[in-house]
């Protein structure tokens, strides 16, 4: 679960997230006026796209870090509160990334890949190279041992802390400091 602003929250779907449970999360937040639209990643079916935060991360209020390998196979839905049912589910018919901008009310987002050639960004996604904290516009504090995907982050329009913290499995925690 990711809440981005806005009164919008992004939930990756994989093989360990069901579509029942993630309409039954929309629905109590609704309930509780806590969001006002659940965006669903649907992963593709692949162990490296386990963890929506080892492939997608808001860096910024408007820049995410992207492996494009896996986010341009996210099948992207809505869930907003209905009407007539608690949740309404809209399938979107734009990109993942542009989705996100959407309900951030942004007209686009600034991506920035996972870095190095195929190879290295392969690499760099497996050691959570995407997954960032961001601590503050322009702020955010990542793996030290993703250099390449971290050099960008390093240029004057953004700032980086990394760190050591060891990686767990895939989808280990961000690094807070």
């Amino acid at each position: 679960m990711m809440p981005i602003g806005n009164g919008a929250v992004v939930v990756g779907m994989s093989e360990r997230t069901s579509r029942q449970g993630i309409t039954q999360f929309a629905a109590a937040l609704f309930a509780e006026q806590a969001a006002e639209r659940v965006i669903v990643a649907g992963m593709p079916k692949l162990r490296a796209a386990m963890h929506l935060d080892t492939v997608f991360t808001l860096a910024d209020r408007d820049l995410a870090t992207a492996f494009a390998d896996i986010v341009d196979g996210i099948h992207t839905f809505s869930l907003r509160p209905g009407d007539r049912d608690p949740v309404e589910v809209t399938e979107e018919r734009e990109p993942f990334p542009a989705v996100v901008a959407d309900a951030l009310g942004l007209p686009a987002l600034r991506v920035l890949p996972t870095g190095g050639d195929a190879y290295e960004s392969e690499r760099q996604q497996w050691d959570s190279g995407n997954n960032v904290v961001a601590a503050a516009p322009g702020v955010v504090f990542a793996y030290d041992r993703n250099t390449t995907t971290n050099a960008p982050l390093r240029r004057p329009a953004s700032r980086s802390s990394p760190s050591s913290v060891p990686s767990s499995a895939a989808g280990g925690a961000a690094a807070t400091a």
